[in-house]
């Protein structure tokens, strides 16, 4: 059986070199010397021994990670970002996909405990009256992302800074009737708009629609046919993700509703499909890569028993300008302060869309 001098040997490094790489802590070597380092390695067939460095160290040199949907190209970013600063940190991960539920989330968090992980971030907001059925120790680390309602250590973005941007850049391009379009999880970004509804004196109205993981895509693009018939009364949106902004963006599109001409967009993530679509969109951006490198910060102080204060940080938020906000000329028929049409749903201020799937209401 071969053994890490072996693979020392046939690689060209020293051993410390091998055990370093092999051991995920790939900031120790040069990309070329690691390269020759995982070739020797296959070449030999020779595997770290991880239950002896556990017995040694008290620890197994891997995280848990819950991701909710994988599929997603926030969370295919965010995932990405994970995995890289669990490298960077020397910790390989575990990852685990919860799609959505809160018992799944728990589910996943309590089968990741059962291992050899030294901690866990997952991504869900999980009610502390489920997680104590899994008796999970109240000091073992777990670092929760986005949700700073349910009282675990957390980190998650500040929507306010870049949703002011958004607002501060449509009302200077003569914008004043301005809708968001979100399904009802996204209430953190819902709050960041309402709240700029009332800092900047602008009407509120909202469009939603089920998740495109809950209602399936048809559901977005049910809720971007009623924009579209609500067109004339609204000079811009803001959509609560990027993908669920290309959906809207095909349903105005079979309306024959031009962004930005007939009416400017605003989405939120800032992932590769807000810069590569027709046109690209103007985006508030959301740092992952600092959301991870901070995420895992706190998780590894809360491994090594480090101080790390409690509850919710959060990361700030900034709007990226592109070619989806143009200014407003109204028109006669397209005046600012004209109402949201009210006629076209089954009761004054409320239509309803296939039932469940979406619906759009006039703002208090």
């Amino acid at each position: 059986m071969a053994t890490i001098k072996d693979v020392a040997k046939l690689a060209g490094v020293s051993y410390q070199a091998v055990s370093a790489v092999l051991n995920g802590n790939l900031s120790k070597a040069a990309p070329l010397t690691r390269e020759r380092i995982f070739l020797a390695a296959a070449k030999l067939n020779y595997r770290p021994n991880r239950s002896a460095r556990s017995l040694v160290s008290g620890r197994s040199g891997m995280v848990g990670i819950v991701i909710q949907d994988i599929r997603s190209p926030y969370f295919a970013d965010l995932t990405w970002e994970l995995q890289s600063a669990a490298d960077r940190a020397g910790f390989q991960t575990i990852q685990m996909q919860s799609d959505w539920p809160d018992a799944r989330t728990c589910e996943s968090i309590f089968q990741l405990y059962s291992t050899p992980v030294d901690g866990i971030i997952f991504i869900g907001g999980v009610p502390h009256k489920m997680m104590e059925q899994t008796k999970i120790p109240a000091d073992y680390p777990l670092i929760q992302i986005d949700d700073a309602e349910n009282g675990y250590n957390s980190i998650g973005f500040d929507y306010l800074p870049g949703m002011d941007e958004a607002f501060r850049d449509l009302l200077e391009h003569g914008h004043r009737r301005i809708a968001f379009v979100h399904d009802p999880i996204q209430q953190i970004k819902y709050a960041a708009y309402r709240e700029c509804c009332r800092k900047h004196s602008v009407p509120f109205r909202e469009f939603r629609y089920l998740s495109p993981t809950a209602g399936g895509e048809d559901a977005v693009i049910s809720c971007g046919h009623a924009v579209a018939a609500a067109a004339k009364e609204l000079d811009a949106i803001i959509v609560a993700s990027d993908y669920d902004a290309l959906l809207v963006l095909r349903a105005l599109a079979d309306r024959n509703i031009r962004i930005p001409q007939d009416l400017s967009m605003i989405a939120i993530d800032d992932t590769l499909l807000s810069r590569i679509g027709t046109p690209p969109l103007s985006s508030i951006h959301l740092d992952r890569r600092l959301l991870a490198q901070k995420a895992f910060e706190r998780l590894l102080a809360r491994i090594a028993k480090r101080p790390d204060p409690d509850g919710h940080q959060m990361i700030s938020t900034a709007l990226v300008r592109r070619a989806s906000v143009i200014p407003h000329v109204p028109g006669p028929e397209n005046h600012p302060e004209a109402p949201l049409n009210q006629a076209i749903g089954p009761a004054a201020g409320h239509v309803s869309i296939f039932s469940e799937y979406a619906n759009v209401r006039k703002g208090d």
